[in-house]
């Protein structure tokens, strides 16, 4: 593509609205007040983690929009996913207010809240709930900022002359550090992170009819993909783009064009990067860094 394509055509991301600020956090929670609603309970005596664990609703989802429980260890005041054997002083139960499927609605936010009180019953601790017209607000504006500031970018690369094998091109992109995917079709190169499992950084598309038949079965496109909310900036996942693109380009004796098939050049190539420079300040000044765990969950 060459352009930076955002929902409506946008080309540069939209301003922050000051009511929407990031709010400071202390330490990284898997919860995050910036993109969940958070209910408490406050436990006194403290309690085990064998016997919280069997009293969290049995499906954590509300709706369509995932639960997530934390607890504040009794020990070290930090919060953190419930373990059986360790004692905590605070509960949080939390629903994602907003995700690619949409904000959450009155329906799905009643239905956490009914399940905080079915979990506040089964404690005996009545739970401190959040405002529903405050939730649905904030759910709405995330919505809005992750429409206007969401972006996949994608280069795609066309045999010049006669189309590749499937396994010719598998195995040229396992030359350029792509590992198979999930799928049939898939190719990913994956990054490292020291505090989490290797994730996708890029991704490879092609036929998988073609994956699924004869590995002599011939392709003549295929195409890289980016997310860019998904993949932190700090591993330069466009340029690592670029350098698989210019990689697989010369291994398959293959043109780099867009999604409409006209060429793309080094020029329109560092016009994009310069955009993606302004949509990573403006993730960044929302709390919500490319990358992140929150970040990640909004954009999914």
């Amino acid at each position: 593509m060459s352009e930076l394509t955002l929902p409506g055509e946008r080309l540069e991301p939209a301003p922050l609205a000051p009511e929407i600020a990031p709010r400071p956090r202390l330490i990284p929670l898997q919860i995050d007040p910036l993109i969940d609603a958070i209910a408490s309970f406050v436990l006194d005596p403290a309690r085990q983690g064998d016997i919280l664990l069997p009293r969290l609703p049995k499906a954590a989802r509300a709706g369509a929009k995932r639960m997530l429980f934390e607890g504040r260890n009794a020990t070290t005041g930090k919060w953190e996913a419930l373990q059986a054997q360790q004692t905590y002083a605070e509960l949080q139960a939390a629903v994602q207010l907003s995700n690619r499927g949409g904000p959450i609605n009155a329906i799905e936010f009643s239905e956490f809240i009914a399940k905080c009180h079915e979990l506040g019953d089964a404690l005996g601790v009545p739970p401190d709930l959040p405002d529903m017209p405050e939730a649905l607000e904030q759910a709405r504006q995330l919505d809005a900022f992750a429409g206007e500031n969401d972006a996949q970018l994608s280069i795609t690369l066309k045999a010049r002359s006669v189309p590749w094998g499937v396994d010719f091109l598998k195995q040229q992109a396992q030359a350029a550090g792509f590992v198979p995917g999930a799928e049939a079709g898939r190719m990913v190169l994956l990054y490292q992170d020291v505090e989490q499992p290797s994730a996708p950084l890029v991704h490879l598309q092609f036929d998988s009819r073609a994956d699924l038949a004869d590995g002599a079965s011939a392709v003549s496109h295929a195409t890289l993909l980016l997310e860019v909310p998904q993949s932190p900036q700090t591993l330069k996942p466009y340029a690592r783009m670029r350098q698989a693109a210019r990689e697989l380009s010369a291994a398959l004796d293959a043109a780099v064009v867009d999604d409409n098939g006209m060429a793309l050049s080094d020029a329109a190539l560092d016009h994009i990067e310069r955009q993606l420079g302004r949509l990573y300040e403006v993730l960044e000044q929302r709390g919500l860094p490319a990358g992140s765990a929150a970040t990640q969950r909004l954009f999914s």
